[in-house]
């Protein structure tokens, strides 16, 4: 996990790995060996009985079907005096050609099984170098919340079956993942903003804004400000970490855990975990200054982008000379066709009134807005005296407004001289207003009311959003309240 230092990755690969990649005067060939490596890891990646030698011939010859692959494998083999056939055997024999030469470079490797098979294989530096060269070639968006994700589980979801080292190892691989990824964003926003600020016509401007930047860049840009926010997982990973970093008791076990995985000495393995931690928590209460970097290239880049297209729209050394042209042919159609007159239906010329220049006519420098300076709120504290003071007039106002007898009134349009009414049986009406029909249940013991509210089994009963347990509304004898003992 420590930086250690390490030898020099060409003294361990053969030193013709690369030769392939040069020209050698045909400016397409690199292109050929690159497409057919890809196509044998295609193969290889998830293969699990090995790649016989015809398999990978037949995937070869199946790239050099297109003419002009062919004929430019064929001229390079042409010039090394290796190759010259002709007829059916041409592509077998070219594909052979290009896997001798991947052999020999050291790309792939041939090994024969015991029924005289010979088998095409990868070493493992090409498994990493092929892999680069497809994520180059894919230019899919990253993605950032599934790193920051998987370590925010491995940190904080402890449970009986919780490894410490290696919950701590796989969190500091996913977050120098994570970190290393958004120093790669940052560099491609750098490097769009260069490519849009080149002199280039509308069409490419416009394409780059919405067909290229937006699938390669934007959509990991995007999703790094809403679903992937660091901001997410970050506070609880740090708080969990420095926890750790002060219970030595932990730092312990998980010091002997490592130490046993890694075959450690106990102060190497305390050193590593030690390491790992702060690592982590650096890293991430850092990130705001790189987020705030990709935050002014993003804006930079858009704001680069549209002033270009602007300025190209309106330059008469460019499309505006194109809609001039494109004008004139359409007038010299409608002339041809015997059309002297413009259309009736034709735009009239814009006849744009000559005012004197004013304050606002010449160019003004762009003023910088005042500070936004927010005025202080305060709130107010109410002496308890006061706030039930508040209270008994609030009460007072509601007591006014719901009395027994405006209680009385509303239950008597619903029981129309009716003695007995169950829920299930009064309208919609009654429920409509909700606050009314509570205070109706509510009064229904009140002496001053001439109705009872009783209840009933049986399921709750639905009305609209509220569930209501079964009631009955009983009207008293000759509407007469209730007696003082709330019969």
């Amino acid at each position: 996990m420590r930086p250690q230092p390490e030898g020099n990755p060409f003294d361990v690969l053969p030193c013709q790995l690369f030769n392939i990649l040069g020209t050698g005067g045909f400016a397409n060939l690199q292109r050929h060996h690159v497409a057919v490596l890809l196509r044998i890891y295609d193969l290889a990646e998830f293969n699990r009985f090995g790649l016989t030698r015809e398999i990978v011939l037949a995937e070869i010859v199946s790239y050099l079907g297109d003419a002009q692959a062919a004929a430019e494998v064929a001229a390079s083999a042409a010039a090394e005096g290796e190759v010259r056939p002709a007829g059916e055997k041409a592509l077998p024999e070219y594909a052979s050609w290009l896997l001798r030469r991947l052999a020999e470079a050291g790309w792939i490797e041939r090994e024969q099984g015991a029924d005289y098979t010979e088998y095409i294989t990868l070493p493992d530096y090409a498994f990493t170098l092929l892999e680069a060269l497809r994520t180059i070639g894919q230019q899919r968006p990253r993605e950032y919340a599934g790193r920051l994700y998987a370590a925010h589980q491995l940190i904080t979801s402890e449970h009986e079956e919780f490894s410490p080292a290696l919950a701590v190892t796989q969190a500091f691989e996913n977050v120098r993942s994570l970190v290393r990824d958004l120093n790669e964003l940052n560099q491609n926003v750098r490097r769009y903003t260069e490519r849009v600020t080149q002199d280039k016509t509308v069409p490419e401007l416009m394409r780059m804004q919405f067909d290229d930047y937006a699938p390669a860049l934007g959509a990991a840009y995007h999703a790094l400000k809403t679903s992937d926010h660091i901001s997410r997982y970050r506070r609880d990973i740090i708080d969990h970490l420095e926890t750790w970093l002060q219970d030595g008791d932990w730092l312990d076990r998980a010091a002997n855990e490592l130490a046993l995985q890694r075959r450690l000495t106990p102060a190497q393995a305390e050193a590593e975990i030690g390491h790992a931690l702060r690592f982590i928590v650096d890293q991430l209460e850092g990130l705001d200054p790189l987020l705030a970097e990709l935050d002014r290239r993003h804006t930079q880049y858009l704001r680069t982008s549209l002033r270009h297209v602007r300025s190209q729209m309106g330059s008469a050394d460019g499309n505006f000379k194109d809609r001039l042209v494109a004008l004139a042919r359409g007038l010299a159609r409608l002339q041809e066709q015997g059309m002297a007159m413009l259309p009736e239906s034709a735009p009239g010329p814009r006849l744009t009134p000559v005012r004197a220049p004013d304050a606002d006519s010449l160019y003004t420098m762009p003023r910088a807005r005042a500070p936004f300076d927010p005025a202080v709120i305060a709130g107010a504290t109410l002496d308890p005296e006061q706030a039930e003071m508040l209270r008994q007039v609030v009460l007072a106002d509601i007591g006014a407004g719901v009395t027994p007898q405006r209680i009385q009134q509303f239950v008597s349009r619903f029981l129309n001289g009716s003695q007995r009414l169950q829920a299930a049986e009064l309208p919609p009406d009654f429920f409509a207003d909700l606050p009314w029909a509570i205070f109706a249940l509510a009064y229904g013991h009140h002496p001053e009311v001439g109705y009872g509210v009783e209840p009933v089994d049986g399921a709750a009963l639905a009305f609209g959003p509220y569930l209501v347990q079964p009631f009955e509304l009983i009207k008293l004898p000759n509407g007469s309240p209730h007696n003082a003992n709330g019969g």
